[in-house]
């Protein structure tokens, strides 16, 4: 008897594991894609669809009115957050997953210049750590800031199996004279069924993006693409589910490796 209990406390304990760890949000790429770059991704069935994504969030009232506005169309999305941002605003972060949207990593900081290995394994590791910490979602998709592939930080990230995301389709809103007409054009010139479109939740005044995303949003449904997140857009390309990456616990930040709130300027 005493043997039958301690067998169902066992298998109760298992199963109480697995289900904590099946809720644990995993933004993770096919095998295929470990370590490659991605641009565009080509789905194995005929259908139109897309990812939008978002880059140097979270920004505030920013990221809060884009999540508004992808909550009224229905959208899911991919978010790219900075970890100082993230450290400022844990809750957005928290917002976007519970939302069911995806998250990636866009470094900590930001560099566009070359950095050693051990600041590039810093630079994505506390990143990845924080937003695990913040809202328990591992992630292993990676987006160079800048695009920039010579930084370190695309080879540190290719060593530890994250899809390096770029994109198909630059919107181009993040310059000074782009209009919310020129967003939502340009973007149905060059869209195409994978196409991974490159927009800003942060960084800056995104005022003319957040102008432009329902307005793109429409326009696109009217055209018959569907919406869908970066994860799930790499999923479409292979034929059947493939073996996740193992996921070693992402370790936690601690208070010597990250910067105070106060040492990094407020959006």
């Amino acid at each position: 008897m005493g043997r039958q209990w301690h067998l169902w406390g066992v298998t109760v304990l298992l199963l109480a594991t697995a289900a904590t760890a099946a809720d644990v949000p995993r933004f993770v790429s096919p095998r295929k894609f470990w370590g490659q770059l991605v641009y565009q991704v080509k789905p194995l069935k005929p259908e139109k669809v897309v990812a939008l994504t978002f880059d140097d969030g979270p920004w505030g009232s920013s990221t809060r009115q884009v999540l508004q506005i992808l909550k009224e169309e229905d959208v899911k999305a991919t978010f790219f957050v900075l970890g100082k941002h993230a450290l400022m605003y844990p809750d957005v972060i928290v917002d976007i997953v519970k939302a069911g949207h995806a998250v990636g990593n866009h470094s900590w900081s930001h560099p566009y210049k070359a950095v050693a290995a051990e600041v590039a394994k810093q630079e994505i590791e506390n990143t990845s750590a924080l937003i695990a910490k913040q809202s328990q979602a591992q992630t292993r998709l990676f987006r160079p800031p800048g695009g920039n592939l010579t930084t370190g930080l695309v080879d540190y990230a290719k060593s530890k199996n994250y899809a390096i995301i770029m994109w198909s389709v630059d919107t181009h809103d993040t310059r000074p004279n782009t209009t919310a007409a020129d967003i939502v054009e340009r973007t149905l010139r060059e869209v195409k069924a994978g196409s991974i479109i490159l927009l800003h939740d942060g960084g800056g005044d995104r005022t003319t993006t957040r102008k432009a995303l329902p307005t793109l949003i429409r326009r696109l449904r009217q055209k018959g693409y569907r919406f869908v997140t970066v994860p799930e857009l790499l999923h479409l390309a292979v034929k059947a589910p493939t073996p996740q990456p193992s996921l070693s616990p992402v370790p936690l930040p601690t208070p010597e490796s990250l910067p105070s709130p106060e040492s990094v300027p407020t959006p």
